[in-house]
Protein backbone atom coordinates (compact mmCIF):
# COMPACT_ATOMS: atom_id res chain seq x y z
CA UNK A 1 0.00 0.00 0.00
CA UNK A 2 2.81 2.33 0.91
CA UNK A 3 4.63 1.58 -2.34
CA UNK A 4 1.44 2.24 -4.32
CA UNK A 5 1.03 5.60 -2.61
CA UNK A 6 4.60 6.51 -3.40
CA UNK A 7 4.09 5.63 -7.07
CA UNK A 8 0.91 7.68 -7.16
CA UNK A 9 2.63 10.70 -5.62
CA UNK A 10 5.56 10.27 -7.99
CA UNK A 11 3.24 10.12 -11.03
CA UNK A 12 1.24 13.09 -9.77
CA UNK A 13 4.45 15.03 -9.23
CA UNK A 14 5.53 14.34 -12.81
CA UNK A 15 2.12 15.35 -14.18
CA UNK A 16 2.07 18.53 -12.11
CA UNK A 17 5.66 19.28 -13.05
CA UNK A 18 4.86 18.79 -16.73
CA UNK A 19 1.84 21.09 -16.48
CA UNK A 20 3.90 23.74 -14.70
CA UNK A 21 6.58 23.55 -17.40
CA UNK A 22 3.91 23.72 -20.10
CA UNK A 23 2.34 26.81 -18.55
CA UNK A 24 5.74 28.46 -18.15
CA UNK A 25 6.57 27.76 -21.79
CA UNK A 26 3.19 29.08 -23.00
CA UNK A 27 3.53 32.24 -20.93
CA UNK A 28 7.24 32.99 -21.29
CA UNK A 29 8.81 30.59 -23.77
CA UNK A 30 6.61 31.72 -26.66
CA UNK A 31 7.64 35.34 -26.12
CA UNK A 32 11.29 34.31 -25.85
CA UNK A 33 11.09 32.40 -29.15
CA UNK A 34 9.29 35.26 -30.86
CA UNK A 35 11.89 37.76 -29.67
CA UNK A 36 14.65 35.52 -30.98
CA UNK A 37 12.98 35.11 -34.38
CA UNK A 38 12.34 38.84 -34.66
CA UNK A 39 15.93 39.59 -33.77
CA UNK A 40 17.11 37.26 -36.52
CA UNK A 41 14.63 38.55 -39.13
CA UNK A 42 14.39 42.25 -38.27
CA UNK A 43 17.46 42.98 -36.12
CA UNK A 44 15.31 43.86 -33.09
CA UNK A 45 13.41 41.93 -30.41
CA UNK A 46 10.09 43.70 -30.96
CA UNK A 47 8.27 44.68 -34.11
CA UNK A 48 7.85 48.41 -34.76
CA UNK A 49 4.61 49.83 -33.43
CA UNK A 50 1.91 49.53 -36.08
CA UNK A 51 1.25 53.27 -36.05
CA UNK A 52 4.91 53.96 -36.87
CA UNK A 53 4.33 52.55 -40.36
CA UNK A 54 1.13 54.51 -41.01
CA UNK A 55 0.77 55.88 -44.52
CA UNK A 56 0.10 59.34 -43.07
CA UNK A 57 3.79 59.57 -42.07
CA UNK A 58 4.92 59.18 -45.66
CA UNK A 59 8.58 58.20 -45.90
CA UNK A 60 9.58 59.70 -42.54
CA UNK A 61 12.06 57.55 -40.62
CA UNK A 62 11.58 58.99 -37.10
CA UNK A 63 8.19 57.37 -36.20
CA UNK A 64 9.73 53.93 -35.45
CA UNK A 65 12.09 55.34 -32.81
CA UNK A 66 9.35 57.70 -31.61
CA UNK A 67 6.90 54.89 -30.83
CA UNK A 68 9.65 52.73 -29.31
CA UNK A 69 10.33 55.60 -26.93
CA UNK A 70 6.66 56.36 -26.32
CA UNK A 71 5.51 52.86 -25.40
CA UNK A 72 8.64 52.19 -23.36
CA UNK A 73 8.68 55.38 -21.31
CA UNK A 74 5.38 57.32 -21.36
CA UNK A 75 3.30 56.24 -18.35
CA UNK A 76 0.76 57.66 -15.93
CA UNK A 77 0.42 57.78 -12.14
CA UNK A 78 -2.70 58.16 -10.01
CA UNK A 79 -3.84 61.72 -9.32
CA UNK A 80 -6.69 62.88 -7.05
CA UNK A 81 -10.02 63.78 -8.70
CA UNK A 82 -8.91 63.09 -12.28
CA UNK A 83 -7.72 59.48 -11.75
CA UNK A 84 -4.40 59.61 -13.62
CA UNK A 85 -1.73 62.05 -14.77
CA UNK A 86 1.37 61.68 -16.93
CA UNK A 87 4.70 60.82 -15.34
CA UNK A 88 7.67 63.15 -16.06
CA UNK A 89 9.98 61.91 -18.82
CA UNK A 90 12.53 63.46 -21.16
CA UNK A 91 13.38 61.63 -24.37
CA UNK A 92 14.56 62.32 -27.87
CA UNK A 93 11.06 62.88 -29.25
CA UNK A 94 8.72 63.27 -26.27
CA UNK A 95 9.18 65.55 -23.26
CA UNK A 96 6.92 65.47 -20.22
CA UNK A 97 8.06 68.00 -17.65
CA UNK A 98 7.94 67.98 -13.85
CA UNK A 99 4.28 69.13 -14.00
CA UNK A 100 3.35 65.99 -15.91
CA UNK A 101 2.73 68.16 -19.00
CA UNK A 102 4.16 68.21 -22.48
CA UNK A 103 5.75 71.67 -22.58
CA UNK A 104 5.07 74.06 -25.43
CA UNK A 105 8.25 75.55 -26.95
CA UNK A 106 8.70 79.12 -25.68
CA UNK A 107 6.00 78.77 -23.01
CA UNK A 108 8.14 79.77 -20.02
CA UNK A 109 9.74 82.74 -21.79
CA UNK A 110 6.38 84.04 -23.02
CA UNK A 111 4.85 83.71 -19.54
CA UNK A 112 7.75 85.65 -18.00
CA UNK A 113 7.21 88.44 -20.56
CA UNK A 114 3.54 88.80 -19.60
CA UNK A 115 2.15 87.22 -22.77
CA UNK A 116 -1.41 86.05 -23.23
CA UNK A 117 -2.04 82.97 -21.06
CA UNK A 118 -3.84 80.10 -22.80
CA UNK A 119 -4.60 76.73 -21.21
CA UNK A 120 -5.24 73.89 -23.68
CA UNK A 121 -7.21 70.89 -22.39
CA UNK A 122 -7.81 67.58 -24.11
CA UNK A 123 -6.87 63.93 -24.24
CA UNK A 124 -4.00 62.24 -26.05
CA UNK A 125 -4.83 64.14 -29.25
CA UNK A 126 -4.10 67.42 -27.46
CA UNK A 127 -1.14 65.93 -25.60
CA UNK A 128 0.23 64.97 -29.00
CA UNK A 129 0.50 61.20 -29.20
CA UNK A 130 2.12 60.38 -32.52
CA UNK A 131 3.80 63.75 -33.07
CA UNK A 132 7.02 65.38 -31.90
CA UNK A 133 7.20 68.11 -29.27
CA UNK A 134 7.16 70.95 -31.81
CA UNK A 135 4.13 69.54 -33.68
CA UNK A 136 1.57 69.26 -30.89
CA UNK A 137 -1.56 71.37 -31.32
CA UNK A 138 -0.50 73.84 -28.56
CA UNK A 139 3.00 74.18 -30.05
CA UNK A 140 1.59 74.87 -33.51
CA UNK A 141 -0.96 77.33 -32.09
CA UNK A 142 1.78 79.26 -30.26
CA UNK A 143 3.82 79.56 -33.45
CA UNK A 144 0.87 80.61 -35.62
CA UNK A 145 -0.44 83.11 -33.08
CA UNK A 146 3.04 84.62 -32.89
CA UNK A 147 3.09 85.02 -36.67
CA UNK A 148 -0.21 86.92 -36.35
CA UNK A 149 1.18 89.26 -33.70
CA UNK A 150 -0.30 87.55 -30.63
CA UNK A 151 2.46 86.39 -28.33
CA UNK A 152 1.01 83.65 -26.12
CA UNK A 153 2.18 81.45 -23.26
CA UNK A 154 0.32 78.25 -24.10
CA UNK A 155 0.18 75.40 -21.60
CA UNK A 156 -0.53 71.93 -22.97
CA UNK A 157 -2.72 70.23 -20.35
CA UNK A 158 -3.59 67.31 -22.64
CA UNK A 159 -3.58 64.03 -20.73
CA UNK A 160 -3.73 60.52 -22.16
CA UNK A 161 -7.34 59.35 -22.15
CA UNK A 162 -8.89 62.37 -20.42
CA UNK A 163 -12.36 63.55 -21.36
CA UNK A 164 -14.16 66.87 -20.89
CA UNK A 165 -15.36 65.99 -17.37
CA UNK A 166 -11.81 65.33 -16.17
CA UNK A 167 -10.64 68.48 -17.93
CA UNK A 168 -13.20 70.73 -16.21
CA UNK A 169 -12.09 69.23 -12.88
CA UNK A 170 -8.45 69.93 -13.84
CA UNK A 171 -9.39 73.53 -14.68
CA UNK A 172 -11.15 73.88 -11.33
CA UNK A 173 -8.10 72.56 -9.48
CA UNK A 174 -5.80 74.96 -11.32
CA UNK A 175 -8.02 77.94 -10.51
CA UNK A 176 -8.06 76.89 -6.84
CA UNK A 177 -4.28 76.86 -6.97
CA UNK A 178 -4.09 80.44 -8.27
CA UNK A 179 -3.87 80.00 -12.07
CA UNK A 180 -5.46 82.91 -13.95
CA UNK A 181 -5.66 82.20 -17.69
CA UNK A 182 -6.90 84.56 -20.36
CA UNK A 183 -8.34 81.73 -22.46
CA UNK A 184 -9.23 78.11 -21.68
CA UNK A 185 -9.36 76.00 -24.84
CA UNK A 186 -10.88 72.49 -24.94
CA UNK A 187 -10.49 69.88 -27.71
CA UNK A 188 -12.80 66.92 -27.15
CA UNK A 189 -15.26 64.45 -28.60
CA UNK A 190 -13.34 61.27 -29.33
CA UNK A 191 -12.86 60.15 -25.72
CA UNK A 192 -16.51 60.93 -24.95
CA UNK A 193 -17.51 58.59 -27.78
CA UNK A 194 -14.91 55.91 -26.98
CA UNK A 195 -16.02 55.57 -23.37
CA UNK A 196 -19.68 55.41 -24.48
CA UNK A 197 -18.74 52.70 -26.98
CA UNK A 198 -16.86 50.72 -24.33
CA UNK A 199 -19.44 50.96 -21.55
CA UNK A 200 -22.77 51.64 -23.26
CA UNK A 201 -23.16 54.63 -20.92
CA UNK A 202 -22.43 58.35 -21.07
CA UNK A 203 -19.89 60.37 -19.07
CA UNK A 204 -17.66 57.46 -18.15
CA UNK A 205 -13.89 57.22 -17.98
CA UNK A 206 -11.70 55.80 -20.71
CA UNK A 207 -11.28 52.07 -19.93
CA UNK A 208 -13.78 52.54 -17.10
CA UNK A 209 -14.23 48.78 -16.51
CA UNK A 210 -10.55 48.50 -15.57
CA UNK A 211 -10.92 51.21 -12.95
CA UNK A 212 -13.89 49.36 -11.44
CA UNK A 213 -11.99 46.06 -11.39
CA UNK A 214 -8.94 47.68 -9.79
CA UNK A 215 -10.82 49.54 -7.06
CA UNK A 216 -9.60 48.76 -3.53
CA UNK A 217 -7.68 45.63 -4.59
CA UNK A 218 -5.29 46.15 -1.66
CA UNK A 219 -8.11 46.10 0.91
CA UNK A 220 -8.25 42.87 2.99
CA UNK A 221 -11.81 42.21 1.78
CA UNK A 222 -10.45 41.85 -1.77
CA UNK A 223 -7.43 39.71 -0.96
CA UNK A 224 -8.86 36.83 -3.00
CA UNK A 225 -9.49 39.14 -5.97
CA UNK A 226 -5.94 40.43 -5.71
CA UNK A 227 -4.52 36.91 -5.90
CA UNK A 228 -6.78 36.04 -8.83
CA UNK A 229 -5.81 39.27 -10.61
CA UNK A 230 -2.12 38.46 -10.10
CA UNK A 231 -2.68 34.95 -11.49
CA UNK A 232 -4.60 36.29 -14.49
CA UNK A 233 -1.89 38.88 -15.17
CA UNK A 234 0.84 36.23 -14.89
CA UNK A 235 -0.90 33.67 -17.14
CA UNK A 236 -3.00 35.55 -19.71
CA UNK A 237 -2.36 33.10 -22.56
CA UNK A 238 -3.20 30.04 -20.47
CA UNK A 239 -6.45 31.61 -19.31
CA UNK A 240 -7.40 32.52 -22.88
CA UNK A 241 -6.88 28.92 -23.94
CA UNK A 242 -8.86 27.64 -20.97
CA UNK A 243 -11.73 29.98 -21.88
CA UNK A 244 -11.75 28.65 -25.44
CA UNK A 245 -11.58 25.01 -24.33
CA UNK A 246 -14.15 25.21 -21.54
CA UNK A 247 -16.42 28.04 -22.67
CA UNK A 248 -16.20 29.48 -19.15
CA UNK A 249 -15.65 33.19 -18.52
CA UNK A 250 -12.85 32.62 -15.97
CA UNK A 251 -12.64 36.37 -15.46
CA UNK A 252 -12.35 36.61 -11.69
CA UNK A 253 -11.77 40.28 -10.83
CA UNK A 254 -10.77 41.16 -14.39
CA UNK A 255 -12.90 43.72 -16.26
CA UNK A 256 -15.83 42.48 -18.34
CA UNK A 257 -15.81 42.82 -22.13
CA UNK A 258 -16.99 46.01 -23.81
CA UNK A 259 -20.69 46.70 -24.17
CA UNK A 260 -22.66 45.05 -26.97
CA UNK A 261 -23.85 48.06 -28.96
CA UNK A 262 -26.39 45.95 -30.84
CA UNK A 263 -28.38 45.72 -27.59
CA UNK A 264 -28.31 49.48 -26.88
CA UNK A 265 -30.50 52.35 -28.07
CA UNK A 266 -27.75 54.33 -29.80
CA UNK A 267 -29.87 57.46 -30.34
CA UNK A 268 -30.61 57.62 -26.61
CA UNK A 269 -26.95 56.98 -25.75
CA UNK A 270 -25.91 59.75 -28.14
CA UNK A 271 -28.30 62.18 -26.43
CA UNK A 272 -26.84 61.35 -23.03
CA UNK A 273 -23.27 61.74 -24.31
CA UNK A 274 -24.04 65.22 -25.67
CA UNK A 275 -25.99 66.11 -22.51
CA UNK A 276 -22.89 65.41 -20.39
CA UNK A 277 -20.62 67.32 -22.79
CA UNK A 278 -22.95 70.33 -22.88
CA UNK A 279 -23.12 70.37 -19.07
CA UNK A 280 -19.31 70.50 -18.93
CA UNK A 281 -19.32 73.47 -21.29
CA UNK A 282 -21.76 75.30 -19.04
CA UNK A 283 -19.55 74.65 -16.00
CA UNK A 284 -16.43 75.89 -17.79
CA UNK A 285 -18.25 79.04 -18.90
CA UNK A 286 -19.43 79.70 -15.35
CA UNK A 287 -15.85 79.39 -14.12
CA UNK A 288 -14.76 81.74 -16.90
CA UNK A 289 -17.24 84.40 -15.85
CA UNK A 290 -16.26 84.07 -12.20
CA UNK A 291 -12.50 84.12 -12.79
CA UNK A 292 -12.40 86.41 -15.82
CA UNK A 293 -11.26 84.26 -18.74
CA UNK A 294 -12.70 83.32 -22.13
CA UNK A 295 -13.58 79.78 -23.21
CA UNK A 296 -13.32 77.98 -26.54
CA UNK A 297 -14.57 74.45 -27.22
CA UNK A 298 -13.64 72.43 -30.30
CA UNK A 299 -15.33 69.12 -31.19
CA UNK A 300 -12.69 67.01 -32.89
CA UNK A 301 -12.74 64.95 -36.11
CA UNK A 302 -13.05 61.16 -36.04
CA UNK A 303 -11.95 58.54 -38.54
CA UNK A 304 -15.42 57.04 -39.06
CA UNK A 305 -16.73 60.10 -40.92
CA UNK A 306 -13.79 60.37 -43.34
CA UNK A 307 -15.27 59.59 -46.74
CA UNK A 308 -12.07 58.52 -48.52
CA UNK A 309 -9.94 56.29 -46.35
CA UNK A 310 -6.52 54.97 -47.26
CA UNK A 311 -5.95 51.20 -46.85
CA UNK A 312 -4.33 51.94 -43.47
CA UNK A 313 -7.23 54.09 -42.35
CA UNK A 314 -9.70 51.38 -43.32
CA UNK A 315 -7.87 48.99 -41.00
CA UNK A 316 -7.57 51.57 -38.21
CA UNK A 317 -11.31 52.19 -38.25
CA UNK A 318 -11.86 48.54 -37.29
CA UNK A 319 -9.39 48.52 -34.38
CA UNK A 320 -10.62 47.95 -30.81
CA UNK A 321 -14.15 46.99 -31.83
CA UNK A 322 -16.09 43.83 -32.60
CA UNK A 323 -18.70 45.75 -34.62
CA UNK A 324 -17.35 48.55 -36.79
CA UNK A 325 -20.81 49.25 -38.25
CA UNK A 326 -22.20 49.88 -34.75
CA UNK A 327 -19.23 52.15 -34.04
CA UNK A 328 -20.03 54.18 -37.15
CA UNK A 329 -23.69 54.44 -36.15
CA UNK A 330 -22.88 55.52 -32.60
CA UNK A 331 -20.29 58.13 -33.60
CA UNK A 332 -22.57 59.42 -36.35
CA UNK A 333 -25.48 59.67 -33.91
CA UNK A 334 -23.37 61.63 -31.40
CA UNK A 335 -22.16 64.08 -34.04
CA UNK A 336 -25.69 64.54 -35.41
CA UNK A 337 -26.99 65.17 -31.88
CA UNK A 338 -24.25 67.76 -31.31
CA UNK A 339 -25.27 69.58 -34.49
CA UNK A 340 -28.94 69.57 -33.50
CA UNK A 341 -28.30 71.38 -30.20
CA UNK A 342 -28.64 75.18 -30.51
CA UNK A 343 -26.55 75.68 -27.36
CA UNK A 344 -23.69 73.98 -29.21
CA UNK A 345 -24.28 74.52 -32.91
CA UNK A 346 -25.10 78.23 -32.48
CA UNK A 347 -22.71 79.08 -29.66
CA UNK A 348 -19.92 81.45 -30.57
CA UNK A 349 -17.38 79.66 -28.41
CA UNK A 350 -18.26 76.08 -29.53
CA UNK A 351 -16.80 75.09 -32.91
CA UNK A 352 -17.52 71.80 -34.67
CA UNK A 353 -14.38 70.48 -36.41
CA UNK A 354 -15.76 66.98 -36.92
CA UNK A 355 -16.05 67.39 -40.70
CA UNK A 356 -12.68 68.93 -41.56
CA UNK A 357 -11.28 65.67 -42.96
CA UNK A 358 -14.49 64.24 -44.39
CA UNK A 359 -13.46 65.10 -47.96
CA UNK A 360 -9.71 64.68 -47.45
CA UNK A 361 -8.32 62.18 -49.96
CA UNK A 362 -4.88 61.68 -48.45
CA UNK A 363 -4.18 59.77 -45.20
CA UNK A 364 -4.14 61.87 -42.02
CA UNK A 365 -4.79 59.29 -39.27
CA UNK A 366 -1.95 57.23 -37.78
CA UNK A 367 -4.33 54.94 -35.84
CA UNK A 368 -8.02 54.82 -34.94
CA UNK A 369 -7.97 58.18 -33.11
CA UNK A 370 -4.74 60.15 -33.62
CA UNK A 371 -3.58 62.44 -36.40
CA UNK A 372 -0.26 62.88 -38.13
CA UNK A 373 1.66 66.14 -37.85
CA UNK A 374 0.05 67.23 -41.13
CA UNK A 375 -3.34 66.49 -39.62
CA UNK A 376 -2.52 68.60 -36.57
CA UNK A 377 -1.57 71.51 -38.82
CA UNK A 378 -5.01 71.33 -40.47
CA UNK A 379 -6.72 71.27 -37.06
CA UNK A 380 -4.73 74.30 -35.90
CA UNK A 381 -5.62 76.26 -39.03
CA UNK A 382 -9.29 75.47 -38.37
CA UNK A 383 -8.96 76.60 -34.74
CA UNK A 384 -7.02 79.74 -35.51
CA UNK A 385 -9.80 82.20 -36.52
CA UNK A 386 -11.73 81.68 -33.28
CA UNK A 387 -8.60 81.68 -31.12
CA UNK A 388 -7.12 84.77 -32.79
CA UNK A 389 -10.43 86.62 -32.31
CA UNK A 390 -10.48 85.64 -28.63
CA UNK A 391 -6.85 86.73 -28.25
CA UNK A 392 -7.60 90.11 -29.86
CA UNK A 393 -10.60 90.56 -27.56
CA UNK A 394 -8.43 89.78 -24.52
CA UNK A 395 -5.84 92.33 -25.64
CA UNK A 396 -8.50 94.96 -26.25
CA UNK A 397 -10.03 94.34 -22.83
CA UNK A 398 -6.60 94.57 -21.17
CA UNK A 399 -5.86 97.83 -23.01
CA UNK A 400 -9.21 99.22 -21.93
CA UNK A 401 -8.50 98.39 -18.32
CA UNK A 402 -5.05 99.96 -18.57
CA UNK A 403 -6.48 103.13 -20.11
CA UNK A 404 -9.13 103.37 -17.44
CA UNK A 405 -6.51 102.97 -14.71
CA UNK A 406 -4.40 105.74 -16.27
CA UNK A 407 -7.37 108.12 -16.36
CA UNK A 408 -8.23 107.27 -12.79
CA UNK A 409 -4.66 108.06 -11.76
CA UNK A 410 -4.93 111.50 -13.37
Amino acid sequence: MGELAIRFVDALWHVVGFLVLLVLFVEFGVDWLRRGIRRLRHGRATLPHRAARAEAYGEADWPVEYFDEFRRSVHVDWKPYVEWWQRPFRGAYVTIDERGLRPTPGEAEAAAAGALRILCFGGSTMMGMGVRDAATIPALLARRLGEMGHRAAITNLGQLGHNSTQEVISLHQLLKGGARPDIALFYDGVNEMISAEQTGAADRLFNDARRVAEFNLLHPSRRGDLLLAALAAAMPRSLRRLRRLTGLELRGPMPPPDADLSQIDLADLARRVVDAYAANLRLARLLGREYGFRTLFFWQPVITTKEVKSPDEQRFEQDYTRDVAARRRLYGAVIAEYRRRPELAEAGDAIDLSAIFDGEEGPVYIDAYHLSERGNIAVVEAMLPALAAAAAACRAAASGRAGSSSRDAL
